[in-house]
């Protein structure tokens, strides 16, 4: 009946699927549904024997469990994951230790390398190349035809050279103020985040390209969110401790290393074994219309940004949460942000499976509601309830916001890989890496606000009123974003899929007829 149902061949036909790519895994996954398919043995490009990517979307779109269920092996989610440590872990280097070491340390002069606004300034022209080559890269590696697929040939051109301007980000020219140094950070930054959205950008437009399933979307998407947490806490801990005993140069150079191996595991993930799309043709410019035309898309990015908006609102201002509201040490952030991040680490699991279960849209509005009951806590920081003190009711606050932020950083990147299966229905071409290209940009545009409006609040209520505004303002932007995304089709997305399953299996069928004959 499933069979029926979905379209697909009879139980007794085996599927070659001739001049489809191969996936190591299809054996395990043609049979998630019972439903009898017998893949054929070939030979695929990378010279590997196995059955066909398009048997295993067939057995998964035939299982009544396949949300529920990855079929992708564990190993190639643990080797994704480890990529996102990687490059979180130098970011944040970057954005924890950039400005110490060219505004904050003195020079042997007494001076500082470079004015606080001269560095702003410096820095805002590397975002905005960054910005700028979000939907340039993103297009660039839809399109690509090579030997190791779409995604790993920017991996891999970018991941050494990525750290080597890392490094040297931290190495100014000369040893006191001069505009030689401004030049030199200049150049060197828009080199850093062109490599970064070389290597981000289709790292991201990977995991869609890895996912036939909503399970396997979702796994990756938690294996990518465990190892940001575990490299941001590497960088805003041990950077610290690194610095104390031998010092930031030093410091860059060892967490550089770690970067380094982090970044290139993902690099023995067989991309053309387990990845089955086809290069785009679509010009840039056309190419970010096709995007914007695609309404569930659209919906997924206003809500995912009504996140990002109110959570950035909260997060740059936690150190002013703890010294101003609350009344404590600079010492208190590491506890409020433990609470966060601890609860966040505890709740993956959770999250993990109740998107399998209960889909995606849910959970993403779980996650909206979740920060929208929470943030306007932050009013009460001042004057805590129930006779808390200070410290441990702003430690409950966080711990509760950990909750929805597990789903916050599980949730909208499957989503998006999720939506890129209407774009081939529409169009017959899979452009995963512009879906991202263009959420980086908004993103990136989103924390450019966010920064502006939080910096407003204290501007013209000052501290703490400005302050305390910041949780409700906040989650009322989150709120708009749970009733736009109340709109997303998240069955039309899933039917959209079920669709691509039966064109696969109907070219397969095809191609298993020409060979017989």
């Amino acid at each position: 009946m499933l069979r029926a149902q979905f379209g697909l061949p009879p139980a007794r036909d085996a599927m070659s699927c001739a001049g489809h790519r191969v996936t190591a895994t299809v054996c395990e996954l043609a049979s998630v549904g019972g439903m009898g398919v017998a893949p054929r043995e070939r030979t695929g490009p990378d010279g590997w024997k196995g059955p066909t990517v398009t048997d295993a979307r067939a057995g998964a779109a035939g299982s009544a469990s396949s949300r529920e269920r990855g079929l992708l092996p564990r190993w190639v989610v643990a080797a994704y994951g480890a990529g996102a440590a990687g490059w979180v872990l130098v970011d944040r280097v970057v954005l924890t230790w950039l400005y110490f070491v060219y505004v904050t340390t003195p020079t042997p002069t007494g001076e500082r390398l470079m004015l606080p606004l001269t560095f702003s300034a410096v820095m805002l022209g590397g975002r905005v190349i960054d910005a700028v080559a979000d939907p340039v890269i993103a297009r660039l590696s839809d399109n690509h035809r090579g030997r190791r697929g779409r995604r790993l040939p920017f991996l891999i051109v970018s991941a050494v050279p990525y750290v080597v301007v890392y490094i040297a980000l931290f190495l100014p020219p000369v040893a006191e103020r001069s505009p030689v140094n401004a030049l030199y950070l200049g150049v060197l930054l828009a080199l850093y985040f062109t490599l970064f959205t070389t290597y981000v950008g289709p790292y991201l437009a990977l995991l869609a390209d890895l996912s036939a399933t909503t399970a396997d979307r979702v796994d990756l998407s938690t294996s990518k969110a465990v190892a940001t947490l575990l490299g941001a806490g590497v960088a805003l801990i041990v950077s610290g401790l690194l610095v104390e005993a031998l010092g930031v140069v030093t410091m860059v150079w060892v967490l550089g290393a770690v970067a380094l191996l982090l970044l290139l595991v993902p690099l023995t993930i067989p991309e053309r074994r387990f990845a089955a799309a086809v290069p785009a043709t679509m010009p840039l410019l056309p190419a970010i219309r096709a995007t914007l035309a695609n309404r569930p898309f659209v919906i997924a990015l206003l809500g995912a940004n009504a996140l990002w908006f109110g959570f950035n609102i909260v997060s740059l201002n936690v150190p002013l949460y703890a010294t101003s509201l609350l009344g404590l040490t600079e010492g208190a952030v590491a506890a409020l942000m433990g609470a966060l991040f601890g609860v966040c680490l505890l709740v993956f699991p959770v999250v993990n499976r109740l998107s399998k279960r209960v889909g995606l849209k849910r959970m993403m509005i779980a996650s909206l509601v979740g920060f929208a009951l929470v943030f306007p806590l932050i009013a009460a920081f001042p004057d805590p309830p129930l006779g808390l003190s200070p410290l441990a009711f702003g430690v409950l606050v966080m711990a509760l916001a950990g909750i929805p932020l597990a789903g916050f950083f599980v949730v909208p990147d499957a989503i998006i890989a999720a939506v890129a299966d209407l774009e081939q229905q529409r169009t017959g071409q899979r452009r995963e890496g512009m879906y991202f290209g263009v959420n980086g940009l908004a993103l990136k545009l989103n924390l450019g606000v966010s920064t502006v409006v939080s910096g407003a609040l204290l501007q013209v209520w000052g501290d703490p009123l400005g302050l305390q505004l910041t949780g409700p303002v906040a989650a009322v932007a989150i709120a708009i974003g749970a009733l736009v995304f109340l709109r997303y089709p998240e069955a039309e997305v899933e039917a959209a899929r079920a669709a691509l399953v039966r064109s696969e299996v109907g070219r397969s069928e095809v191609g298993r007829s020409g060979h017989d004959d």
